[in-house]
């Protein structure tokens, strides 16, 4: 399909100034792969899948509110081009080492129990902790950059089943939160706030957000700037090497 034929699909999806939405891609058929957003105008658009050629960028008309954010010498930073997630994978299961890290982390109960998809990326050598629109991959060498992103994960990775979420940094601190009864690990993946990670926490009915003690009140504010109400906490251990009580106790300690 060639690049205007492409241009006339996607400009026939809704998409508001500033959001982006991963969608079925109507190229390739594979459903939540294709990436669409819109940044000061300009209309990007990205297939996961390797074998894909839906991919592009159309620079429009401004909204007003992209006008706006103009003026105001406020416009928002460009996504960059979203990695896509390895083509072949195998379920952690089926990779020893693997197994043992997610052991090794605190991760392997919620891996079992079906609190979060892990797969083995043998090109790569990485754990991935996957959701429906994107990956974390940590890799098992002991060169090169041990995280990287692939896909969209505009609400972070959340990890658990309850009511109450507590935001941290990493996935495998997530899935060691989620052992305890009624709390949902939610790895922040960075210290940017996208309104869909705000969104996706309004269906719990408390959130805390656990910092390290040496945290900068840089780290606070972007904290509070998800949500006034907040329950902050402090701690001095990493929270995948702690035990279900020891993380009970560490929320329970009142900042």
């Amino acid at each position: 399909m060639t690049y205007l034929e492409q241009l006339e699909v996607i400009k026939a999806i809704p998409i508001r100034e500033g959001d982006t939405k991963v969608i079925q891609c109507p190229f390739c058929g594979g459903l939540k792969k294709l990436s669409v957003s819109k940044v000061d105008g300009q209309l990007k658009w990205y297939c996961f899948r390797a074998s894909c050629n839906g991919k592009g960028i159309y620079q429009g008309k401004r909204s007003l509110q992209a006008a706006k954010n103009y003026l105001a010498d406020a416009v928002q930073q460009k996504t960059r081009e979203p990695k896509p997630i390895p083509s072949i994978t195998t379920p952690a299961r089926n990779h020893q080492p693997a197994l043992d890290y997610l052991d090794q982390n605190n991760s392997l109960e919620a891996y079992e129990a079906g609190y979060i998809d892990v797969r083995y990326a043998p090109a790569e050598d990485r754990v991935l902790f996957c959701t429906d629109t994107g990956a974390v991959g940590r890799s098992l060498k002991k060169y090169g950059p041990k995280w990287l992103s692939y896909g969209v994960l505009e609400e972070g990775i959340h990890v658990g089943v309850g009511s109450t979420a507590v935001l941290v940094e990493d996935t495998p601190s997530a899935c060691s939160v989620s052992r305890v009864k009624g709390l949902v690990g939610v790895a922040l993946l960075g210290t940017r706030v996208s309104n869909c990670l705000k969104k996706s926490l309004n269906k719990y009915n408390a959130c805390y957000l656990v910092l390290d003690k040496d945290a900068s009140s840089k780290a606070i504010s972007i904290g509070r700037s998800i949500d006034k109400s907040l329950l902050i906490r402090f701690t001095s251990e990493d929270l995948k090497n702690l035990s279900v009580n020891q993380l009970v106790e560490v929320l329970s300690n009142e900042f």
